[in-house]
């Protein structure tokens, strides 16, 4: 609807006035959108966008200010010219905005540009309405890029999210063309009003309607804040009677908060509230955003003012749903990292101020990944689940519990106590909660599975920490307690931070030991029970570093696990044992029973692609008779997927290649691998060997596996014998070989050459105690 000139003062007027919050809050977005996007963006082109948006902004801020105060110094035109060039260069800018810095394959960034463009269309209809041309342009080089770039993403989603936002903009249009007309009809009718008295009741009745059939919610009230007049579509999202809302006193409103904005337009101020709301009738919480003008007389006198209020709980429970999303670990519903890290920021700040003590318990399950290998991710993922409601369960209200990745958890524990000694307290009783509630059987689908938890801790003691530090310190004292035996509570020690400096070392220490000439293969001989002769060896890594002095296997061969430095140490330790066996055969012929080198072999080393290949090679290249060569595979290996397990093994057992299944019975699920996949041997573990003199089920266990091993045509080797007492027992029950110091501990090159000619291929101690027995 066109409107004449004599209103087209008053309405350019209204659109001046609503610039300087208008122009705030486009600032405010700017700011928050390149807040958001920093990083993602070439800093040239984002900071060029913001200082145009910034510089337009201020202009368009003290244009209305001018305007308010020498209005009189441009005429009507001008003041045209004035108001749209900067709209139209600040509508682009944000047109390029929403085309440009829409970050493809993100989906949050998506998100977050689109709900600020929906927020500045909606802010832009109270604010430009009054002008139907001005809020078209602000609305069409807005939006429209948004839905080009949107059209150009492809498939369903985003064509859905296209067409919604097309519908979006028709709809705004429609808004925004109904609010001008109600705009120009106000006006009218105070024209009217006070041009023609006789006609106010007809005008009276124009205004109703329009009043009545707004989009937006509309309140009238007078200067004593009663309500004089709401219309329809206020009272359905209030859900409150019209007759309620009449005469209805603003003061008595149960939240405050909306009062200023109601008050501002008694002043001849404009007022601007967006935030929550609870209503007075059905105390419902809304989320509102309200503009308050002054409403005055045919003398200019100000006799109340008017709202337009707009429901906007959607679109802020969305926003909150993604704000959520992005603090909460998915999984188990339970804050994630990110959350963790700004509340410990809180909690030092009040400790730098107040010195109130706080603490982290940093927790990791132990032996989850066997769970997880053994039964299945959604098995872990139960499990996880469960373990967040139990430590949820036990912590106190202030507590937080977080999971910050795997099956890794903190506990936050904000006022442990103004004294050291007292906090420590305070924290030591909580990690010893969480070990009770944790040590209660899990039961999950038909499993009852048990598992503890290491726990380390640290207490803030230090004001320059920051929450990396404390974090830090905690993982650190966590993975002693995994060093220490598991199932425990370690306290943070700052001589802890030399273990992890020592790790780092050996990382890379390990990276040229190969190069440095520092690893040396010892072979543990593996020797027959019916005969005493010694039918092959084992070989076993050791690391003599220049830096670190001699450094164990169960320290070094995690480092090279994790770091991946165990493919190419796995490669070389497994190409010269293969040498060094066929070295001897040539040497020791006449050792007609010494027929097979047995190798470990890594989980990432056996997962590497070109495993076979490799193996195939050295077969080639030295010479060695393929069923000489026996490839021990842990069980972890095996359970992550089997059917890949099994495609590898296949075909090593096509080269010729024995495989053995290494610490048998410590995995959840080892008989039933026996009947589906290709093994040769097993090796029942050290652990159930040790106590076989003394502990009854122990023997059982193993009489069970070797009856089972025969049915399958298993080879058995038993691992860790230390006594004739455990030699006797695993002799009587037939297994067919065994290791162990009680013939010989594992020896270098040279010494098991000497061993070759000292005993002719036989294991002294064996063949001395048959004698004696």
């Amino acid at each position: 609807m066109k409107s004449k000139p004599s209103n087209y003062e008053e309405l350019l007027k209204r659109a001046i006035g609503h610039l300087r919050l208008s122009s705030i809050a486009i600032v405010v977005n700017a700011l928050g959108l390149s807040a958001v996007i920093y990083g993602k963006i070439e800093d040239t082109e984002l900071f060029t966008w913001l200082f145009l948006l910034l510089v337009i902004s201020i202009f368009r801020f003290l244009s209305s200010w001018y305007y308010k105060n020498h209005q009189e110094n441009f005429s009507l035109e001008e003041w045209g010219y004035i108001f749209y060039f900067p709209l139209i260069i600040s509508s682009v800018l944000w047109g390029y905005a929403s085309f440009f810095f829409f970050l493809e394959g993100n989906v949050l960034y998506q998100a977050v540009l689109i709900i600020i463009v929906a927020g500045l269309s909606a802010g832009g209809i109270s604010s430009l309405s009054s002008l139907s041309r001005a809020i078209n342009i602000f609305l069409s080089l807005l939006i429209i890029p948004l839905i080009i770039k949107l059209s150009m993403q492809g498939g369903f989603e985003y064509n859905i999210i296209t067409a919604l936002v097309t519908l979006y903009l028709l709809l705004i249009y429609k808004i925004a063309g109904q609010i001008h007309e109600h705009y120009f009809d106000i006006i009218n009718s105070r024209e009217m009003y006070e041009e023609e008295r006789e006609k106010l009741s007809r005008s009276e009745e124009r205004f109703g309607k329009m009043f009545k059939q707004a989009p937006l919610g509309i309140v009238i009230y007078d200067n004593d804040l009663i309500i004089r007049e709401a219309n329809q579509e206020l009272v359905d999202f209030l859900e409150a009677p019209h007759d309620f809302l009449i005469g209805l006193d603003l003061h008595t409103l149960p939240d405050n908060s909306l009062l200023p904005s109601l008050e501002s337009p008694l002043n001849d101020i404009e007022g601007f509230y967006e935030g929550e709301y609870r209503t007075k009738y059905k105390q419902k919480d809304l989320w509102i955003s309200m503009s308050t003008s002054a409403l005055k007389d045919a003398n200019h006198n100000i006799i109340g003012g008017i709202g337009i209020i707009s429901d906007i709980t959607q679109r802020m429970l969305t926003q909150l749903k993604y704000e959520y999303q992005a603090s909460h670990d998915q999984l188990t519903n339970i804050p994630n990292r990110a959350a963790l890290l700004e509340r410990i920021k809180y909690e030092i700040i009040r400790y730098q101020r107040h010195e109130v003590r706080f603490g982290l318990l940093f927790l990791d399950l132990d032996n989850f990944k066997n769970i997880n290998d053994s039964l299945g991710h959604a098995i872990g993922d139960k499990l996880l689940k469960e373990t967040a409601m139990r430590l949820k369960n036990i912590i106190r209200i202030e507590d937080t519990v977080a999971r910050i990745g795997g099956d890794e958890f903190v506990i936050l524990l904000p006022d442990l106590g103004s004294e050291e000694n007292k906090s420590a307290t305070n924290a030591e009783y909580i990690a010893q909660k969480v070990h009770i509630a944790l040590r209660k059987p899990f039961e999950i689908e038909g499993y009852k599975l048990n598992i503890s938890s290491s726990i380390g801790i640290a207490l803030v003691d230090n004001k320059e920490e920051n929450e990396h530090d404390l974090l830090k310190h905690a993982d650190i004292a966590m993975y002693q307690s995994k060093k220490a035996g598991k199932n425990m509570s370690t306290f943070y020690q700052h001589k802890m931070d030399e273990w992890v400096k020592r790790r780092l070392g050996l990382e890379n220490g390990l990276r040229d030991a190969i190069e440095n000439k520092e690893l040396e293969i010892h072979y543990q001989p593996i020797i027959e029970f019916s005969s005493g002769k010694l039918m092959g060896a084992e070989a076993l890594l050791r690391w003599n570093s220049k830096e670190f002095g001699s450094v164990g296997p169960d320290e070094f061969i995690p480092i090279a696990e994790e770091s991946g430095l165990i493919i190419h140490i796995g490669a070389w330790v497994l190409e010269r044992s293969v040498q060094q066996f066929v070295a001897w055969k040539q040497a020791y012929g006449h050792i007609s029973s010494f027929v097979r080198i047995a190798v470990n072999v890594s989980v990432r080393q056996f997962n590497d692609p070109h495993f076979v290949k490799q193996v195939e090679d050295i077969l080639y290249s030295s010479g060695i008779a393929p069923q000489s060569l026996e490839l021990e595979l842990v069980e972890s290996i095996i359970v992550k997927d089997i059917n890949s397990a099994r495609q590898k093994m296949d075909k090593l057992r096509k080269l010729g290649v024995r495989l053995s299944i290494d610490d048998f019975g410590t995995g959840y699920s080892s008989l039933a691998y026996l009947k589906r996949l290709p093994f040769t041997t097993l090796k029942i573990d050290k652990s159930f060997v040790q106590d076989i003199q003394d502990d009854v089920d122990d023997k059982e266990l193993i009489s069970t596996i070797l009856t089972i091993a025969k049915n399958f045509n298993l080879e058995v080797v038993a691992e860790g014998v230390e006594s004739y007492e455990q030699y006797s027992f695993l002799h009587e029950r037939l297994c067919d070989y065994m290791q162990g110091y009680y013939c010989s501990r594992p020896m270098s090159v040279e010494n098991f050459e000497v061993f070759f000619t000292a005993t002719g291929g036989f294991c002294q101690v064996i063949t001395t105690s048959e004698l004696k027995h």
